[in-house]
């Protein structure tokens, strides 16, 4: 019985595709609240993953959620840090309807250099956008595996 068991098992682990087995990306978030303000950050850490460069699109956490919600995204800076992205790699911000509280300004970030985007509300115009729930960091456009940056969204009361 436990040879066939060991049997099945070695059959299983040899057929199933090898994405399965693959490291994947990760992102830790974090919240600041800057002492004597109005202002918070959220920073995320972001790692690639190893085998194929992808990054998990991540919801902010029960904790984070609830301590932004009634605040306003006013910009986001991003640092591509060692081991960056692949140039012109894109971010999203999307709220619970999947729309991106960034309108877009946050497309073809650089591999070397940090940058910051304001809020794009509408053609021309760019200001604070409220916040009603979570927030889901979506990065796509990378195939550099174990890349690295870090996203930091300010927010007001």
């Amino acid at each position: 019985m436990k040879r066939y068991f060991l049997i099945i098992a070695l059959a299983l682990a040899l057929l199933l595709p090898s994405s399965l087995w693959a490291a994947v990306g990760t992102i830790t978030q974090a919240y600041n609240k800057i002492p004597n303000s109005n202002v918070a950050v959220i920073t995320y850490t972001c790692t690639a993953s190893a085998t194929d460069g992808s990054f998990p699109s991540t919801a902010t956490s029960t904790a984070i959620t609830a301590a932004i919600e009634g605040m306003y995204i006013t910009e986001v800076r991003t640092n591509p840090g060692a081991g960056p992205p692949q140039d012109n790699y894109d971010i999203v911000l999307n709220d619970a309807d999947g729309i991106d509280l960034m309108g877009g300004t946050l497309a073809n970030r650089d591999t070397t250099t940090s940058e910051r985007a304001i809020p794009a509300l509408a053609a021309g115009i760019y200001g604070g956008t409220a916040i009603d729930g979570a927030l889901t960091l979506v990065i796509t456009g990378n195939n550099v595996n174990s890349a690295v940056t870090v996203v930091k969204v300010f927010l007001v009361r």
